[in-house]
């Protein structure tokens, strides 16, 4: 505990800020669990999900498109059933067919509709009272900006997804029959929903126009994994891309 501590209050480890002990306190209440860090990146947030992962029998999963930061950084403080999944986040979760989870933590790209096209397949893959806890969603630069193009940051996704009243920003903490959320701003945000009725997730999939989420989650991905586009972004990401899950085109009838 003490290392894990000393690592997260460390410089330039991490930008969770404050908010890395509030999900820590989280994780330390959670025993038979499951947990996947979307978006692993230097492997703060899967370092935390790992806290006393054996004795709790508490079991981590990490999805990104390179895991290269992670090995020099977060892999020490995880255990060795730590399971990766080098893929796509929108294509694993359609994929999905193991167990659900009791946290599903998103730091993806910071743009409405890849949050929402990863609400879409991963709220099918939740336990009842089981958690989204979303990064950035109190970013005040507000908006990722790729090829030109601006999106809408997190907190609208979360918004709009979950049918709130008003921003999320505004409303910090909420609760409903279906929803308990409670919103950080510091540290570039972070917020946690608790799912307490799954049946709930088909009436918050309504909120959305979905043809529109994933024509533009398809052109986010082109840019990514398609290194004949001249404008693709990632060319000095280091990726792997033949070893990467990726569905580029996913289409929602």
């Amino acid at each position: 505990m003490d290392n894990l501590v000393e690592y997260l209050n460390s410089p330039n480890i991490s930008d969770l800020g404050e908010n890395a002990f509030i999900l820590l306190e989280l994780v330390k209440s959670k025993k038979n669990s499951r947990f996947m860090d979307l978006g692993v990146r230097g492997g703060v947030s899967s370092a935390i999900f790992s806290y006393d992962s054996e004795k709790n029998n508490n079991k981590i999963h990490g999805c990104d498109i390179t895991f290269n930061q992670f090995y020099k950084m977060g892999q020490k403080f995880v255990n060795s059933d730590y399971e990766y999944h080098l893929s796509d986040s929108v294509t694993l979760g359609k994929k999905w067919n193991d167990k659900p989870f009791d946290i599903i933590f998103i730091d993806t790209i910071h743009a409405r509709e890849q949050v929402l096209a990863e609400l879409y397949f991963w709220s099918n893959h939740l336990n009842k009272d089981g958690y989204f806890v979303f990064h950035d969603s109190h970013w005040e630069n507000g908006r990722e900006t790729i090829c030109g193009r601006q999106f809408e940051p997190i907190d609208t996704s979360i918004t709009e997804f979950f049918g709130l009243p008003k921003s999320i920003r505004e409303i910090r903490d909420y609760e409903d029959e279906n929803l308990l959320i409670k919103h950080c701003p510091p540290s570039f945000g972070m917020t946690f929903v608790k799912i307490k009725n799954l049946n709930s997730i088909q009436k918050f999939k309504n909120n959305i126009d979905w043809n529109q989420v994933f024509e533009v989650r398809n052109w986010i991905v082109e840019l990514i994994f398609n290194t004949n586009n001249k404008d693709c972004i990632s060319r000095n990401w280091g990726l792997n891309y033949n070893d990467i899950e990726c569905e580029m085109l996913i289409n929602i009838n």
